[in-house]
């Protein structure tokens, strides 16, 4: 007696189910789509989210470029912020449709009469990008302005090291009531001085003039009133200098025993 089905042979692998007639399925969306879409839900029925999230971006956007220009940075930074503006507000217009749309009732252009999506839009036709500009542009201009302003703190926090940039205005040796002119621009502006000025013999068979002798030193500085120092040489001088000062100059008025010739130097300086 035979079978009325024919056996397939032993070992041999069974076909594939045959595949459903018909268009393929949408593939699934992505983690970044679904946030968007999440985002852009969230904004369409919230309207205290959506007004939150246009403070925010307004907040941040023209407060740090405002910061920004005011700590000394050039004109670029006005057309960084013009452009996260212009994105901002392209953000802001097809959300705003979007919530009109979605109280109507109405659909987008994205979707067909087969429910098929456009590129780069979900189901009911609105873009993902708005939600996506909206929600990432605050946080790129906080990303990136805020270690900025973390190494430009750091930077301006530093003394200046003056002491191979201050020049004195001498031809020599100096002697009694000799006033040497010392000057110096540094990159940084800061507010106090601190200055250390080296004598030595200019003779060494006179051994006795360098110890003998004093400094006045005097910074010249507009607007503000600050009192000569003497010293004897060698001994540190701190001036504040009243405000933020770039351009240094002092004058030094060297006092030393009769006959003695002396080299002035400059030992070390810098801005605090």
């Amino acid at each position: 007696m035979t079978a009325d089905v024919d056996e397939e042979p032993p070992g041999r692998p069974s076909p594939p189910p045959a595949r459903p007639e018909g268009p393929d399925p949408p593939p699934a969306p992505g983690a970044l789509a679904r946030a968007a879409d999440r985002v852009r839900a969230l904004l369409r029925d919230n309207t205290w989210v959506l007004a939150l999230m246009i403070l925010a971006n307004l907040v941040v956007i023209l407060g740090a470029g405002a910061l920004w220009y005011a700590l000394g940075g050039d004109v670029t930074v006005v057309g960084v912020t013009a452009g996260a503006l212009l994105a901002f507000a392209g953000a802001m217009l097809p959300l705003i449709r979007g919530r009109g749309q979605h109280g109507d009732g109405q659909h987008g252009d994205g979707e067909d009469g087969d429910g098929q999506r456009g590129d780069g839009q979900d189901g009911d036709g609105q873009p993902l990008w708005p939600p996506l500009i909206l929600a990432v542009t605050p946080v790129a201009v906080l990303l990136v302005g805020l270690p900025a302003l973390g190494v430009k703190t750091y930077l301006e926090s530093r003394p200046v090291d003056l002491t191979n940039d201050l020049s004195l205005k001498l031809d020599g040796p100096v002697e009694d009531r000799d006033v040497v002119t010392a000057s110096a621009h540094a990159d940084r502006a800061k507010s106090r001085l601190t200055v250390t000025f080296t004598v030595t013999e200019f003779d060494p068979a006179s051994p006795v003039c360098a110890p003998a002798s004093t400094l006045t030193v005097t910074p010249h500085s507009r607007g503000a009133r600050i009192t000569p120092q003497t010293r004897p040489s060698d001994e540190t001088f701190t001036f504040d200098l009243g405000a933020d000062r770039k351009d240094i100059r002092l004058t030094v008025a060297v006092r030393a025993e009769r006959n003695c010739r002396l080299n002035l130097s400059v030992d070390s300086a810098r801005l605090d």
